[in-house]
């Protein structure tokens, strides 16, 4: 194993960070066009999901800030709104639609980014047409792996939300809030190990024959031994991610301050630079992490494997291991046979 090598293998929290940002400044005219095309509308769509919820949907979404003052009484009665088959129609339809958008363009930005910094470690030179061409060769693997990821988060979510009924209908109001205090860090803590195991599984899935519930498997292998490591990143980019988003909706969309419209712009605009940032660096420090994983446990990432499986992506046969094997980046290039 190389110096380079070594040394990601004993990456922590800020060593990730910054290793994710000093491979995006690198390659800065490649990620550059890859924020402008996919990122951006990313970011477009994500913004406009709250607004139309504001303005279209209120009476099905109400003031969250509302909600967080009324506490148990507000969560009980948050669905009891008077709406109709139709508004309700509308609003799945709605959320359908948006969820579709956005899992497009998650797919065509993960596959760009994680083979951009995959190439970047193989030494391969890389452009944004190249990462391109890698869309159709994994779209479907990426697509099916990302379905898992919502069934997953809404299951859990589901479990979450039935439980909190439950307990929030039993337990008296003052052992209650201790209660609540205990669940929510548990929830907080088991979000942040699911978010990253389906994190680490998207890229598992471009660089690895696994996706679906697989890759989902292959990621929670991969984190064993670095948990704490992933459990910081996610949670630092969660929070981060969170602080925008309230300061968006808090002075952006529900205007609570009162601010004047040209200050209300002006922290749009902020915020949705804030946006293209955390949502670049979310598949970029993932990417590192599954590098970093992968060096943990023993996986000798050799560059030219990982080389030479990457050129396969621009040519029409790509290079697949024998029939049962997950993908090994480190083995020798002899076990590799083409596929056309």
């Amino acid at each position: 194993m190389d110096q380079r090598m070594e040394e990601m293998k004993f990456m922590g929290f800020s060593s990730i960070i910054s290793h994710s940002f000093k491979t995006i400044f690198t390659w800065k005219k490649t990620f550059s066009l890859i924020t402008l095309t996919l990122i951006q509308p990313l970011t477009l769509i994500f913004i406009a999901h709250m607004h139309f919820s504001y303005f279209f949907y209120d009476q099905i979404e109400p003031n969250p800030f509302q909600l967080f003052l009324g506490a148990f009484d507000s969560y009980k009665s948050y669905y009891n709104q008077n709406t109709t088959p139709d508004d309700w129609r509308s609003y799945f339809l709605f959320k359908f639609i948006t969820l579709a958008m956005i899992t497009i363009l998650c797919v065509l930005s993960t596959a760009c980014i994680v083979y951009t910094i995959a190439s970047d470690y193989s030494g391969r030179e890389v452009t944004y047409t190249k990462s391109m061409k890698v869309v159709p060769k994994v779209w479907k693997r990426l697509t099916l792996t990302l379905l898992c990821m919502y069934l997953s988060l809404f299951a859990y979510a589901l479990i979450a939300s039935v439980a909190i009924f439950i307990c929030s209908s039993v337990v008296t109001q003052g052992p209650g809030n201790v209660f609540m205090l205990i669940y929510g860090i548990g929830y907080i803590y088991w979000f942040l190990y699911l978010s990253i195991i389906l994190q680490i599984a998207s890229v598992v899935s471009v660089l690895e024959s696994s996706y679906g519930i697989k890759a989902m498997i292959k990621a929670m292998d991969l984190m064993n031994g670095k948990r704490k490591t992933a459990l910081a990143v996610s949670y630092v980019l969660y929070q981060f991610l969170l602080c925008v988003v309230y300061v968006y909706m808090a002075f952006v969309v529900y205007n609570n301050a009162g601010l004047a419209p040209v200050w209300r712009v002006a922290i749009g605009i902020i915020c949705g630079l804030l946006f293209v940032v955390i949502f670049l660096l979310f598949v970029a420090s993932e990417t590192v992490l599954y590098l970093v994983c992968k060096l943990h446990h023993g996986e000798t990432i050799d560059p030219t494997s990982l080389s030479t499986y990457l050129s396969s992506y621009l040519s029409d046969s790509r290079p697949v291991f024998r029939t049962g094997e997950d993908i090994q980046l480190g083995r020798p290039q002899n076990q590799l046979v083409s596929q056309v």
